[in-house]
């Protein structure tokens, strides 16, 4: 097996710095398609609709030649990314897996990671620099100086304000992670759309209502800590964006949904909130570059060009005779299910987020018309779950 990937593993809360890190230095600077980079939270480099996302985890270290580590505070703090590290770790030559210091990270808060290497930080050019040589031939060594120094001046461009004007953040604690940053905005969502009724489960029909209880969520400043779950699976809702069809794409990968139903509950005491939709079943979508064709995966240029999903993994498609270059005409996924499909919105420190399991069994038999959907039935699930202990430790 070809081990040629790049692996990145990056905190979701860090995104900035790293999506900054792939376009400039990775795509533009050092011209490595799309196809051969991993890094599960941004789109078209990492996991799909529907993946369990460890099975994917596993077979990317497997062609990995390169591990990219973003530390920082919140990366120390994540379950999820000390996982990778492990991963790579027992899978890679140390000299392979690189750690990369965000702003406010000093080389001795390197501890927890045993490789032997200082991390190399990434607001300093000769750094990134010192990076791209070490390690040409795991990167692309044939690539061009003059542009790779544009795009690495670019890049720190992009991320001056960060570095020289950090803003203070206040102590990160158990409390406001779970409540403050949490519970509490999620349930001020719900309360604002829906203001005359008490606490409980509750079916919304009115589709205004629906519109602005996932508008309001769009606009929250928590979705990298909130999932959907649903019978394939699950994954960060990341991102949450309504079409002028009136459809809405959630996440990186543009998963389409179109409302059917909605049920919310309200109540944070219990940890019973949640917003449940059921998005119905969609046809494929027609591809205007010349392969033609329709299908459920595919690409979408800024200006509605659709395109095939090798053609958007690979970064070119032919349309009307032409090689297009679809980076440079801003290239986004989109995913249709053949199928309805039933999708909670939860985040870790709700029931229904705190026990995946279950909630993505629930959503199979609520997808294969099992349950009947209903307050009772609902509430009924929701009582067999575990609280989740930082919760239960507050309350």
């Amino acid at each position: 097996m070809e081990k040629n990937k790049i692996f990145i593993s990056h905190s979701s809360k860090d995104i900035e710095f790293v999506e900054s890190f792939v376009k400039h230095i990775l795509r533009l600077g050092l011209d490595i398609p799309a196809t051969r980079i991993f890094c599960t939270s941004m789109e078209g480099h990492g996991v799909k609709s529907g993946e369990y996302i460890p099975d994917r985890l596993k077979a990317e270290v497997t062609k990995t030649s390169i591990a990219l580590l973003f530390i920082s505070d919140n990366y120390k703090k994540s379950e999820v990314c000390l996982n990778e590290v492990g991963a790579v770790w027992v899978s890679l030559e140390k000299t392979s897996v690189i750690p990369i210091l965000l702003p406010k990270v000093d080389f001795n808060q390197l501890g927890f990671i045993d490789l032997n290497r200082l991390g190399l930080k990434i607001y300093e050019k000769r750094d990134l620099l010192k990076l791209i040589q070490d390690n040409k031939s795991s990167l692309n060594p044939g690539f061009n100086l003059e542009i790779l120094h544009k795009q690495v001046d670019e890049f720190l461009e992009s991320i001056k304000d960060d570095i020289s004007n950090p803003t203070e953040q206040k102590e990160v604690t158990d409390w406001n992670k779970c409540f403050e940053e949490n519970l509490i905005p999620f349930d001020h969502i719900i309360r604002k759309a829906i203001p005359a009724h008490n606490d409980g489960i509750h079916q919304i029909r009115d589709t205004k209502i629906q519109t602005k209880i996932l508008k309001e969520l769009s606009q929250a400043s928590f979705l990298r800590t909130l999932w959907y779950r649903h019978s394939g699976g699950d994954f960060y809702v990341d991102k949450l964006r309504q079409l002028p069809s009136g459809n809405w794409l959630i996440s990186g990968f543009n998963w389409e949904v179109e409302i059917s139903s909605m049920w919310v509950s309200k109540n944070t005491e219990t940890q019973y909130e949640f917003i449940l939709i059921h998005s119905k079943a969609l046809t494929p979508l027609k591809i205007n570059s010349d392969i033609g064709g329709e299908d459920f995966n595919i690409g979408v240029l800024t200006d509605g060009t659709i395109v095939s999903e090798n053609e958007r993994l690979n970064g070119y498609a032919i349309i009307n005779g032409e090689t297009i270059d679809l980076h440079e005409n801003g290239v986004e996924p989109r995913v249709r299910n053949r199928e309805p499909r039933w999708i909670f919105f939860v985040s870790d420190y709700h029931k229904a987020g705190f026990n995946p399991d279950e909630t993505i069994n629930f959503c199979k038999k609520l997808d294969n018309g099992e349950i009947e959907v209903n307050e009772n039935s609902i509430m009924q699930f929701l009582r067999t779950l575990r609280s989740n202990p930082t919760v239960t430790r507050w309350r």
